[in-house]
């Protein structure tokens, strides 16, 4: 059981979700245009996920959490931990500190409507996923 729960936090560490960062797009905004693909305008901004560091520590390491207690069993370790030694180049701006996001001014409301429900069928089926790992599929 401790393993399930150690890889279900680290799974769901904002660190290991960071895919770089990309063109957001929306498919098919009306009905009969499926193929239709809407390139939403983007604008940059301090890294989500390292705030501006363009690293952050290993999930690996800490994703299932730290206690005191491991810090003062291991000085060394606490002291690699917080000295940077198991920090990795940042997983959404790949080092650069900076990520594209939405740049919403001027966007007109129905696409924004339309990336909205995108946005909520993709959660629907990241949540269906997710029980069908824990039910062991």
């Amino acid at each position: 059981m401790n393993r399930y729960i150690e890889n279900l936090n680290y799974s769901r560490d904002r660190r290991t979700q960071a895919a770089p960062a990309k063109t957001v797009t929306i498919y098919g905004v009306d009905e009969g245009e499926a193929d239709r693909v809407i390139e939403l305008p983007t604008t940059w901004a301090v890294c989500s996920v390292c705030n501006g560091e363009g690293k952050h520590v290993n999930p690996s390491i800490d994703a299932g959490g730290i206690s005191a207690d491991e810090f003062h069993d291991d000085p060394d370790f606490a002291e690699d931990y917080f000295g940077g030694s198991y920090d990795v180049t940042c997983y959404r701006c790949n080092g650069r500190t900076t990520e594209a996001v939405v740049d919403w001014s001027g966007v007109d409301p129905d696409i924004v409507e339309a990336y909205d429900e995108q946005c909520r069928i993709d959660a629907e089926l990241e949540a269906e996923h997710q029980a069908e790992i824990r039910m062991g599929a």
